[in-house]
């Protein structure tokens, strides 16, 4: 019953279409307030918060609640490169424009697991250039990724990450 479920939950995050975020590792955090640059839809998403910068100006943090009414958080340099993101919420988000660049790596990493028959609904990748930790069922799912290169120097990844 796990290998279909896990199968299907896959799946669908790869035919998600990539409109609910526009934040990625490794790029400038999201516009879904709706910057001119990048129009989205109100009902796309909407901004909870935009924090000030956090431990003595190492990053900022982007808070925002997507349609799905899961809780995507962006850590951000002072330079505007995410460096982390973080989910909570009812609906896996789409890890392939959360993770940007990095997702190739991703799906080769996973499709990797599947083939030595690992097949879970909790994904656990570390590697040199990516960390994503991914877990849940239907309607509670939670994760976080983070590039190692990317984390600002005296910023404790740990402390950040749920």
């Amino acid at each position: 019953m796990l290998r279909p479920l896990a199968s299907l939950i896959i799946a669908s995050v790869l035919t998600m279409p990539a409109l609910e975020v526009y934040a990625a590792l490794g790029r400038p955090p999201s516009t879904l307030a709706g910057n001119v640059s990048h129009p989205v839809p109100a009902a796309v998403a909407r901004r909870l918060a935009a924090t000030a910068p956090m431990a003595p100006n190492l990053y900022t943090v982007q808070e925002t609640q997507l349609e799905s009414r899961t809780v995507v958080r962006e850590y951000a340099t002072p330079a505007g490169q995410v460096f982390a993101v973080t989910w909570k919420g009812p609906v896996l988000p789409n890890l392939q424009t959360l993770l940007g660049g990095y997702f190739p790596a991703f799906e080769q990493e996973t499709a990797q697991a599947r083939q030595a028959g690992r097949q879970r609904s909790r994904v656990l990748l570390q590697t040199p250039a990516l960390v994503v930790q991914s877990s849940g069922r239907m309607g509670r799912f939670s994760g976080h990724a983070y590039a190692p290169d990317l984390v600002p120097a005296g910023v404790d990844i740990q402390a950040l990450l749920p």
